[in-house]
């Protein structure tokens, strides 16, 4: 009678315990969250791409996926050329003005990253008055590196016909 008491109680106390690896992931959920906020820090760093991105890099951003079409590149490469096609183009994409630093909130869970962006914007039916308005930035990382990237853009009208009729600010060669 005794031993199964004991047992229960021993039980009870380990699985109240918190294991090495809760601290590990903590440890993780930190690096994994600064690593976003330096990537839109850094955004001057001429080596952001290497730094910040796996070469097999898949991207879920529309511009930036649509873009592949246009460069025929892949992974960590098609995030540079179509950065560099962007360039003077900002306004054909399209997430309302909100800027991408100092993140509202920001959760790790795992290998994913989110970063929630708030930004208080005039209201266009009563230029007046403003509201909130939020973006979002998720990231799946590995080893220290981007390796998916999904965010809240959308594609302004004519987005595309305008970097091809203007090849020398980033459409086809």
């Amino acid at each position: 009678m005794r031993i199964p008491t004991l047992l229960m109680l021993t039980g009870a106390l380990f699985a109240q315990t918190p294991s090495i690896p809760v601290a590990r992931d903590a440890d993780l959920s930190a690096r994994s969250k600064q690593l976003v906020i330096d990537f839109f820090k850094d955004r001057g760093d001429p080596n952001r791409a290497t730094r910040f991105l796996a070469d097999d890099y898949v991207q879920h951003n529309p511009r930036f996926l649509a873009m592949d079409e246009v460069t025929h590149a892949k992974g960590r490469d098609a995030w540079v050329q179509a950065n560099q096609a962007a360039r003077g183009h900002a306004r054909l994409v399209v997430n309302g003005g909100i800027p991408l630093n100092d993140p509202y909130l920001i959760m790790a869970d795992g290998d994913l990253v989110t970063a929630l962006y708030k930004a208080n914007l005039p209201d266009p039916d009563n230029p007046s008055k403003t509201y909130e308005a939020f973006t979002f930035e998720t990231f799946r990382i590995r080893d220290g590196k981007f390796v998916e990237h999904w965010d809240g853009v959308q594609l302004a009208p004519g987005w595309r016909t305008e970097l091809e009729k203007n090849p020398a600010r980033g459409g086809r060669n």
